[in-house]
């Protein structure tokens, strides 16, 4: 058991055929996005349906912090730079390959943990309505892009933020892969930063989502990625 969780798992078989580095990259991609996408959208709807609030994860950091409208293009940056990171900074090697697959499997088990807290300890994230109130008498693309987020996003799937522990993972991988490139990892892990503190000035989470993103990533690389990285290395080696 210890060996097959630290290891390459049997789901990325059809993405190890893959030859070109684009269509590795994009098989993974493709295997990914359900439980990344539409399980998430699945336990978002649920939890709104559920009408029930575990806790109030709210701490006074959270009055503190100031609604930055401008703030949501850093947000958003999830979608159009973390999530395609691979596709900027993975070479075509053995070793880049299978670091990507490990890294996509750290990947499944931080969401499939999210999900669970998602759905048996929700938290209503009502401290939205700081921007929701702000922007209603706004006009043009900022107050389109709010409404077309809080459509399609609902107030729950709080903490821990998938925001934090999916683009803090694909930083941590692109890291890797710009091994010797201090000034794209500095940039990336700059970029990182930003975008996870973007997650409390959107007022789309609250600062306990932030702090429980980064601890649980921490888990997941001692637990799982560390040990993952030291079997990959082992087994190039042999």
């Amino acid at each position: 058991m210890r060996e097959s969780f630290h290891g390459i798992w049997p789901i990325w078989k059809i993405a190890k055929k893959r030859e070109s580095r684009l269509g590795f990259v994009l098989t993974v991609g493709v295997l990914l996005a359900p439980i990344l996408c539409t399980l998430y959208v699945v336990t978002n709807r649920i939890a709104a349906a559920m009408d029930h609030v575990g806790w109030d994860p709210k701490m006074g950091l959270d009055d503190q912090i100031p609604f930055i409208p401008i703030s949501i293009f850093i947000y958003l940056s999830l979608f159009f730079l973390f999530i395609p990171l691979p596709l900027f900074c993975m070479s075509n090697t053995e070793r880049a390959r299978r670091e990507l697959m490990l890294f996509g499997q750290a990947l499944i088990v931080i969401n499939l943990i999210s999900y669970v807290v998602f759905i048996l300890s929700p938290a209503e994230v009502y401290i939205r309505d700081v921007a929701v109130l702000e922007m209603e008498n706004q006009t043009g693309l900022l107050k389109e892009m709010y409404e077309g987020m809080w459509v399609l996003d609902k107030p729950y799937n709080a903490w821990p933020s998938l925001h934090v522990t999916v683009a803090t993972v694909m930083t941590l991988f692109a890291i890797r892969c710009w091994n010797g490139k201090p000034g794209l990892q500095w940039g990336i892990g700059l970029m990182c930063v930003l975008m996870c503190l973007s997650i409390t000035t959107t007022k789309q989470h609250f600062a306990w989502d932030l702090i429980t993103g980064w601890a649980l990533v921490a888990a997941i690389w001692f637990a799982q990625i560390r040990p993952g990285l030291q079997h990959i290395e082992t087994s190039l080696q042999g």
